[in-house]
């Protein structure tokens, strides 16, 4: 291997690491500010939940109830069999809750109960007797998944059986039941981090490691976009309730605080237009229908990309005045505009002027009309209200 593909091997591989540590701190960040959100209130647990899918990170801790069902034998003393049995429906030894702490047992049924070799018990009367019952013990598990919960009562109840061995009591043949539905637990913002150096390529193919690199790069990038649009979903949705501008700036904080850019921000700008309409009628009130007929193509309540404001209007037809065969009819329009990119208020107000101006004269093209005033003023400046998930 030559000395100039060593160093772009190495560039590659410290590329790969930086790029998957950067992920690993990503994703633990944002499940830590998450689980913050949570715990103040600020979101709530299914929402908080459905980012952490969405995001692809570790889920939070839910307290899983696994049971198995089992033969538990210990031996007793009875005045004969028949109490030995009654009694055994009921009860199990009382130095289970000593040795199984944290775990209930429930006797489903008796299964066997005869006389025991080692003689009388202690007490007058009494015989002694080995009873074998079938039961379902039951453990509350805090785990992030099912598989988890099982693997961990599964190793608590097998480290617990030597010490029912060296008690007399055995329980056997168990067998392990699909957990019911979890309760929800406080969770814990600590996250899995994966560990990068092991996960560099090891190989001295550079097409190899740079196809590695690319995946751990793109990954990261991925990531970062995911939780963006998540985010920003959250604020268009209304996830947060209450006033928009908290909650905005509260989400553009957050993707701040991860390391992201912030949400894009908008001058606030009003135009306002009198437009004196010249429309033909028989009547001041069939002038006004017109007027609403011509003028209904320019409004609207949905900014979009071709029109990026909502806009309304209305006639006063106590002022129409007739000309002729035609009224005259003063129609007021007002424009609502969320605009980008400008330095401040005054550009801002001229851009919406000249833009509510363009949208006026495309709609009146053919039509008899005095542009009287067009006015803008701007209302102020913050993020934009007109987000869009997938672009912004």
């Amino acid at each position: 291997m030559t000395t100039t593909n060593s160093e772009e091997l190495r560039a590659l591989r410290t590329e790969t690491i930086a790029a998957i540590e950067q992920r690993d701190l990503l994703a633990a960040q944002a499940r830590h500010e998450l689980i913050d959100a949570l715990h103040s209130g600020v979101i709530c647990r299914p929402g908080c939940e459905d980012a952490i899918a969405t995001w692809g990170l570790e889920p939070l801790s839910q307290r899983w109830p696994v049971s198995a069902d089992g033969e538990l034998s210990y031996t007793r003393g009875h005045t004969d069999a028949d109490e030995a049995r009654e009694q055994s429906r009921w009860e199990v030894p009382d130095e289970l809750r000593q040795l199984l702490p944290g775990m209930a047992i429930y006797t489903r049924q008796v299964v066997d109960v005869t006389p025991a070799l080692d003689g009388n018990d202690d007490h007058p009367g009494a015989k002694r007797y080995r009873i074998t019952v079938q039961v379902m013990v039951q453990q509350w598990v805090t785990a992030t998944r099912e598989a988890i919960a099982h693997t961990i009562a599964r190793t608590t109840l097998e480290t617990h059986l030597p010490m029912l061995a060296d008690a007399g009591i055995s329980l056997t043949r168990l067998t392990w039941q699909v957990a019911d539905e979890p309760d929800d637990v406080t969770p814990d913002s600590a996250g899995r981090v994966v560990g990068a150096g092991e996960l560099a390529a090891a190989s001295d193919d550079i097409a190899a490691v740079t196809a590695v690199r690319d995946a751990a790069v793109q990954a990261l990038a991925d990531l970062r976009h995911r939780i963006r649009v998540r985010a920003i979903r959250a604020l268009v949705d209304d996830e947060f309730g209450g006033r928009y501008e908290h909650a905005a700036e509260r989400v553009g904080r957050f993707l701040v605080d991860l390391g992201l850019d912030r949400l894009p921000r908008a001058h606030q700008v009003t135009v306002t237009a009198d437009v004196m309409l010249m429309v033909a009628a028989a009547t001041a009130s069939e002038a006004g229908d017109t007027a609403w007929a011509t003028m209904r193509a320019i409004t609207t309540s949905s900014p979009d990309e071709s029109r990026p404001w909502t806009a309304y209007g209305w006639v006063n037809t106590e002022y129409a005045t007739a000309d002729q065969n035609r009224w005259r009819v003063r129609w007021r329009h007002e424009y609502e505009m969320w605009l980008r990119g400008h330095g401040g208020p005054d550009d801002a107000a001229t851009v919406a002027e000249s833009l509510a101006r363009a949208d006026l004269l495309r709609a009146l093209a053919g039509v008899g009309h005095d542009l009287m005033t067009v006015t803008a003023s701007v209302e102020g400046a913050g993020i934009d209200v007109n987000l869009n998930p997938d672009t912004d």
